[in-house]
C-alpha cells in the first residue's frame, strides 16, 4: 500500500472520508516518478495527513518511496479499523471479518497501535484482554 491510497478509500462501514492511517511497518523503495503530475492526490494527502489546498507544495516524491507493509486504517467516526498486512488493505464488512484474525493482528502490533484502537475499535479489539 501506499500513501496516495488514502485518497481514495472510504470507510465500508458509514463511508467517512479520510480515513487515518497508522504505519506499523515500512520500508523505502526507489520509484520512477519520472511524467508524474503532482500533486497526485486530489483532495486528501495521507502522508501529511492533511487536505490538498491548490497551489501548495507537497513531499510526494517521498511519499511515493514509501512502501506500507503494515498498517491500520481508521475510521474516527465509528471506529471501525481495517488491516493492512503484507501491503494489502483488507477493508471487509463486519460479518466478513474473522475474529481471532483481526485480534491476533491487533496482539502483534499492540505495542504500536493506539489505546482508542485497543479499547474501543470495532468490530473487534482486545478491550477484555486489557482490564487490570
Amino acid at each position: 500500500m501506499r500513501y496516495w491510497g488514502l485518497d481514495y478509500l472510504v470507510c465500508v462501514h458509514c463511508k467517512n472520508f479520510p480515513l487515518k492511517i497508522i504505519v506499523l511497518d515500512a520500508k523505502e523503495e526507489d520509484v520512477d516518478t519520472t511524467g508524474l503530475e503532482f500533486p497526485l492526490c486530489k483532495n486528501y494527502c495521507g502522508f501529511l495527513d492533511k487536505n490538498i489546498v491548490s497551489g501548495e507544495k507537497y513531499p510526494c516524491e517521498k511519499c511515493l518511496r514509501i512502501a506500507i507493509r503494515e498498517a491500520i486504517l481508521y475510521c474516527p467516526k465509528c471506529k471501525r479499523w481495517y488491516p493492512v498486512k503484507n501491503g494489502i488493505v483488507y477493508m471487509l464488512r463486519d460479518n466478513k471479518r474473522r475474529e481471532e484474525n483481526d485480534k491476533e493482528f491487533l496482539r502483534k502490533w499492540r505495542e504500536k497501535i493506539p489505546e482508542e484502537i485497543l479499547r474501543e475499535g470495532k468490530p473487534y479489539n482486545l478491550a477484555d484482554e486489557l482490564k487490570q
